[in-house]
C-alpha cells in the first residue's frame, strides 16, 4: 500500500534520499502500523508528535492505502 510522509524540522533528514521537497510516498506491506513506518524510516528513538490525516494519532495504529502521515519534533516554548 502507499502512503504519503511528512516530516519537519530536523526530522527532514530521514526522508528518503530521492524525495523532492517536504513529501514522500512510500509503498509499505498491508498492516502496518505507525511504528513500523517509524522503524522503517530510523526515526524510532526520535521524539515526535505523529498526525495522521491531520489528526493526532498513536504509534500502534494500521496504516491505509492513501494516509497522510507526520512526524513532528516536538516543541516547546510559551511564556
Amino acid at each position: 500500500m502507499k502512503v504519503k510522509i511528512k516530516l519537519f524540522g530536523p526530522l527532514r533528514k530521514y526522508l528518503p534520499a530521492d524525495t523532492k521537497g517536504r513529501v514522500a510516498e512510500i509503498d509499505l506491506p498491508d498492516e502496518t502500523t505507525i511504528d513500523d513506518l517509524a522503524v522503517h524510516l530510523g526515526i524510532e528513538e526520535e521524539p515526535a508528535v505523529v498526525s495522521l490525516n491531520d489528526q493526532e494519532s498513536h504509534r500502534g495504529r494500521k496504516l491505509q492505502a492513501g494516509d497522510v502521515v507526520a512526524f513532528f519534533p516536538p516543541l516547546a516554548g510559551g511564556l
